[in-house]
């Protein structure tokens, strides 16, 4: 099945999943919850789990994009 679906997305799908957390903690940041709160929310095992690989996709970190997405 993970075959399949790398066959069809060309991605695995645990980098799919990463990915659609990510964009969730993007949604989430735009809000007033905290980035203990979004990681646990999200399944990360930990904040700085959260934070590497937010930054590993974003170059910056949740708190640095929190900043720079406020309205």
């Amino acid at each position: 099945m993970t075959t399949e679906f790398k066959k069809q997305t060309g991605i695995d799908l645990s980098e799919f999943i990463r990915r659609k957390k990510i964009q969730e903690a993007e949604r989430l940041l735009e809000t007033d919850r905290s980035l203990s709160d979004i990681g646990v929310l999200l399944g990360f095992s930990s904040q700085s789990h959260f934070t590497r690989v937010f930054k590993e996709i974003h170059g910056m970190t949740p708190t640095e994009f929190r900043k720079r997405h406020q309205k």
